[in-house]
């Protein structure tokens, strides 16, 4: 009698515990994507609607204002979450001479799929003359500058 009882509870509990396990299986995450304690969370490939730091910087910044190239994305400032606060725009001047860099807020950047598809066009409100007029960013004094950079 108790080898039955022992197979019956074994009958019971055994699939009980491996439809539990295969449910908590079914629900995790796939590797490209899981959190680790140690590493983060990594990513297979890039999402849709988004874009690198280098397709920004070196771009051209257009005034939707009167559709003229006002200046070109030189460098970008984050905030310590990594959202990015400004472009820093490079703006007058002729072949490096007299040109300043303004930081624009990012949330007065617009940006949009180019036409080709293949890429993204980053355009402000502003014109030529009014960041011309705008103050210059002062990179923070004592601050190393990138390697390789001599923009600051």
């Amino acid at each position: 009698m108790k080898k039955l009882h022992a197979l019956a509870a074994c009958a019971v509990i055994f699939p009980v515990f491996t439809l539990g396990i295969g449910s908590a299986l079914a629900q995790a995450p796939s590797m490209a994507q899981t959190p680790s304690a140690t590493h983060g969370t990594y990513l297979s490939s890039q999402p849709a609607n988004s874009f690198r730091a280098d397709e920004l910087i070196g771009s051209d910044l257009m005034s939707r204002t009167d559709n003229e190239t006002i200046g070109s994305v030189s460098d970008l400032l984050f905030d310590e979450n990594g959202r990015i606060l400004a472009v820093i725009v490079e703006v007058g001047g002729f072949l490096g001479v007299g040109k300043k860099e303004v930081a624009v807020s990012w949330d007065s950047v617009e940006h949009s799929l180019n036409e080709d598809g293949d890429g993204y066009d980053f355009s402000v409100t502003s014109t030529k003359d009014t960041l011309r007029a705008a103050p210059e960013y002062e990179h923070e004094a004592g601050k190393a500058r990138p390697a390789g950079s001599s923009r600051y």
